[in-house]
């Protein structure tokens, strides 16, 4: 019989904790090849861990049939529910003391709509595919803290 190996759960644990922050707070995974990295960790360690318990993965070829189906389930969720990544059109502003901060005009391509959506957000990088995201009303902006860019990017390559 094999036991359940604590790497599994801290696996578990690390990335379901990352999917809900994601989920539930600004806390912002801004790659989906990222977020869906952790939604199959999460899930693969949650049904490996279920699946021990009862005694019905034992063997390695068990465990990574499971997975498999699992990642192709993953990749079938996020060709379906995925509806899209925001990206930075223009950098507003930037923090005079801490430039990881930025103010920008995001845009958001909805895959199976016409248009996008629309939002000017305050985001601090934590890392490169990872930000903490609040709403920020530019009108009553502290401009000696700002510096204003209007830098353009377009990561949306539009004309």
């Amino acid at each position: 019989m094999k036991k359940l190996n604590p790497f599994i759960a801290v696996i578990f644990v690390i990335s379901i904790s990352i999917i809900l922050l994601n989920r539930y707070t600004q806390f912002n995974i801004n790659d989906y090849r990222v977020h869906f990295f952790f939604l199959f960790f999460a899930t693969s360690s949650l049904v490996i861990i279920i699946g021990q318990f009862f005694k019905k993965l034992q063997t390695n070829w068990s465990i990574i049939s499971v997975a498999i189906i699992i990642g192709i389930l993953c990749v079938l969720k996020a060709f379906f529910t995925w509806g899209g990544d925001w990206k930075t059109q223009t950098v507003l502003y930037s923090n005079i003391d801490n430039p990881a901060k930025t103010i920008n005009y995001q845009l958001r391509g909805d895959r199976f709509a016409f248009g996008y959506k629309k939002r000017v957000v305050g985001i601090y990088r934590l890392a490169p595919f990872i930000e903490w995201t609040t709403d920020i009303d530019t009108l009553h902006l502290d401009k000696t803290k700002w510096k204003k860019l209007n830098l353009k990017l377009n990561e949306m390559k539009l004309k």
